[in-house]
């Protein structure tokens, strides 16, 4: 009898279903607070009010209205929070959070060896996907690079349904002394096997030949440089190519058989990218009249500090007459 007592009192305190209106209701949502009466009315209300019927713990509540299960809401909150930066820190994967980090023997010699060759080769961390696909290796002994190589093959036929109309192939070990033309050739002349496979997705490339095909280096390091490459001579070696530009990883090469850029792209110089290299380093900064009668205020204070040195230059300021002396010449100075 008490238990239906309590029950009428907990249902009648929470008002009629506020979905069917039919009913009293039982059940009020964690979240939007919505009043219900059975299971069909808060599938209806969750549908309705896009609700998933979980709990906002970052809701404001004001302290006055606050209960002890808000509270212990709160510090449980705060725990889970601590125990999940506990746990970043922990993940190998998060080990390295800036680029300014001890690298492998390897990596090292790497990044020397380009900077000889004056190569700006930049190396992500350990959990980007572009590091780890990178197969790129110096050969110490011979002193010789073997880049992994990203060739995108531009204008593509429309019927090929590729994103932007390219066909992506890697090559995971190129020779640096190898010319672009010789690297290429496998994909153009169909005596090799890799072009007779490919010859529905490069017979534009094929047909024009490899003299008539032009090579563009995609920028790194430059403004709007997923939009931006550098031509390149198809007679020399990559590795004379790379000179001068910056390789993320490895190099990605955009091949056509126009002597233009591929769609959506636009050619860059190599003076185009000091210069703004340059502006992006040294920001220039005009001073206005205010700060222009500051710069002269400190100059003055600094003269006549360099006045009163020059005026004590090589004798002993620890006696007493020498200390007043100094107070009248800096009371002079500074009245002038």
């Amino acid at each position: 009898m008490a238990d239906d007592t309590s029950t009428k009192t907990r249902t009648m305190r929470l008002g009629m279903c506020e979905v069917c209106a039919a009913k009293e209701a039982c059940y009020a949502c964690p979240k939007c607070e919505v009043k219900t009466c059975s299971l069909p009315c808060v599938q209806i209300h969750k549908k309705e009010l896009n609700c998933d019927g979980q709990r906002d713990r970052t809701k404001f509540v004001p302290l006055n209205e606050m209960t002890s299960r808000d509270f212990m809401s709160d510090y449980c909150f705060l725990e889970e929070c601590t125990r999940y930066a506990e746990n970043r820190k922990s993940d190998p994967c998060k080990r390295f959070t800036h680029d300014q980090r001890n690298l492998p023997v390897t990596q090292h010699r790497m990044r020397m060896a380009a900077k000889k060759r004056n190569i700006n080769l930049r190396l992500q961390l350990e959990n980007f996907s572009r590091h780890k696909e990178n197969t790129t290796f110096l050969n110490w002994k011979l002193g010789r690079f073997h880049w992994r190589v990203e060739w995108l093959f531009a204008n593509i036929p429309y019927e090929a349904s590729l994103p932007r109309n390219i066909a992506r192939f890697v090559d995971a070990e190129c020779n640096e002394e190898l010319t672009l033309s010789d690297l290429v050739v496998k994909y153009v002349d169909l005596q090799h096997e890799t072009a007779r496979d490919q010859r529905k997705l490069l017979a534009n490339h094929q047909t024009a030949g490899i003299g008539q095909l032009s090579f563009w280096l995609r920028a790194e390091g430059v403004r709007r440089s997923s939009t931006r490459c550098y031509l390149l001579d198809s007679t020399k070696t990559l590795g004379e190519n790379l000179v001068g530009r910056t390789i993320v990883e490895f190099p990605t090469i955009l091949v056509t058989y126009e002597p233009k850029p591929p769609g959506g792209y636009e050619a860059i110089d190599s003076s185009e990218e000091f210069e703004e290299e340059q502006e992006e380093d040294l920001p220039v900064t005009k001073l206005g009249p205010s700060s222009n009668a500051i710069a002269e205020d400190l100059d003055d204070s600094h003269d006549v500090y360099y006045k009163l040195a020059a005026a004590f230059a090589g004798e002993d300021v620890s006696e007493t007459e020498d200390d007043e002396e100094f107070e009248e010449i800096y009371k002079q100075s500074v009245a002038l």
